[in-house]
């Protein structure tokens, strides 16, 4: 071999390793929606900095819809590694195949057992881990205007010990408060959608008998069966009907206001709300942005309490259903281990507790309150004590069809005044249509205690 064809072949060697060598740093993709950025963008940076890997990341803009995006990503083949999912969706994503499992990764991560059950079992499917959750909310919160409380002679705080104390409080308002014009406000109907049942009535049904044998679910996980009729669901339903049908303590037209979310927090800033039923977010949300009071002045005309059980024998005295957004990690990932050591940094202690308490939101895990910026927000830190009573949504094939229905029978006891026996007895046959008589079970109780 000549020098000169020795040398360039030195050169051509060096040149590949030069490119070989420029190419080894690792890459991985993230997806998450604007309104985490601030969680997101100091772990990237943190996780660059500790690994040398580089990270792509696409910011989701605030009002487009996430499951959507990420049903598009999947069929073109674009989805990153990284991604959040409504809890409500993991069901869907793995059914779908679009994420991995996660049991091998938590099993070793300490900090996983720093997560309450209720938000452990949120980011799960059918026994396996897929999700972490990042946020969460409790539903079954009673907000209550303070000054109509004063002009009614309720003392306060106000902690009612079943429903029959609520819709008496109720009345009271309504006596004593002609400009109110909703004594209690509770989510139902289809116009809700979901919302009726995440931030209504689900609550009812697991305060509305014990819990053993999910006698107050929606679903019997035992069984892998829908409930089709119980004596929780019956007293949850003649609930509804006390309300907007009896003693008519709301107007169903509120219901089906263009935006019942933006209407629902319209009438209880002004105080035209006595009592209203939703979710622990709605401390800030019940105010846009541009006018929210500070904290100390919405303590004064704002108060909060947990929703009671029925009051029935066996109920529970307090219960939640929760929901909350996951980060996940796509099935495919080409590197799994190092999109894991993101996820680790990312829900960090510290890291977590200090963006949620920055953005009033509510910590999954027991160890936020040791954080001195979650323990220095009141709210929070009182709220947060339902969370040992929380549960998840029914998150399998077939809930949004089952609570579609549900939706439909709150409208005939609420609006069309039948029975909840008569309500419940159709939202039996709809779900047998729908799943088969041997995906429904009914559980017996003789006498269910309704009004």
């Amino acid at each position: 071999m000549s020098k000169k064809v020795l040398i360039l072949s030195i050169v051509m060697l060096l040149i590949g390793a030069l490119a070989v060598n420029g190419s080894t740093q690792q890459v991985i993709s993230i997806e998450y929606g604007e309104l985490w950025k601030d969680l997101f963008e100091p772990a990237v940076e943190e996780f660059e900095k500790i690994t040398g890997a580089k990270v792509d990341n696409v910011v989701v803009p605030y009002g487009m819809d996430m499951w959507e995006k990420i049903t598009l990503d999947f069929a073109d083949d674009i989805a990153p590694d990284v991604l959040m999912v409504d809890a409500f969706r993991i069901a869907d994503c793995v059914e779908s195949g679009y994420i991995r499992k996660l049991d091998g990764y938590v099993k070793e991560w300490p900090d996983w057992d720093q997560y309450y059950p209720a938000f452990q079992a949120m980011g799960s499917y059918e026994g396996h881990i897929y999700g972490i959750t990042l946020e969460a909310s409790v539903n079954a919160v009673l907000w209550y205007w303070k000054p109509n409380f004063e002009k009614a002679g309720i003392p306060m705080p106000w902690k009612p010990k079943d429903w029959y104390e609520v819709l008496e409080t109720a009345e009271r308002i309504r006596e004593s408060c002609p400009d109110v014009e909703c004594p209690l406000y509770i989510p139902m109907g289809t116009k809700w959608g979901e919302g009726a049942i995440f931030s209504g009535i689900y609550s009812e049904i697991l305060g509305a008998d014990t819990s053993e044998g999910d006698r107050n679910r929606l679903r019997d996980y035992t069984t892998g069966k829908w409930i089709g009729s119980s004596p929780a669901i019956e007293r949850a339903l003649n609930f509804y009907r006390e309300v907007f049908f009896v003693r008519q303590l709301c107007q169903t037209e509120l219901m089906y206001a263009t935006d019942v979310w933006k209407e629902w927090r319209r009438l209880m800033r002004t105080g035209k709300i006595g009592i209203g039923q939703g979710g622990a977010w709605e401390w800030t949300e019940f105010w846009p942005e541009a006018i929210r009071p500070l904290e100390t002045m919405r303590s004064n005309v704002l108060g909060c309490t947990s929703l009671p059980g029925s009051g029935d024998q066996d109920t529970p005295s307090i219960q939640t259903i929760s929901g909350g957004w996951t980060v996940v990690m796509k099935k495919e990932a080409k590197n799994p281990d190092l999109v894991w050591r993101f996820l680790k940094i990312l829900n960090s202690k510290e890291r977590l507790a200090r963006w949620l308490a920055a953005a009033g939101k509510l910590s999954t895990r027991k160890d936020s309150p040791e954080v001195p910026e979650y323990e220095k927000n009141k709210f929070l830190m009182d709220i947060g004590k339902i969370f040992p009573y929380a549960t998840a949504r029914d998150a399998v094939t077939g809930y949004t069809t089952v609570s579609h229905y549900l939706q439909l029978a709150m409208e005939k006891v609420a609006i069309n005044g039948l029975s909840a026996a008569e309500a419940m007895e159709w939202y039996n046959d709809r779900l047998i249509n729908e799943f088969g008589q041997d995906q429904v079970e009914i559980i017996e109780l003789p006498y269910c205690g309704c009004y």
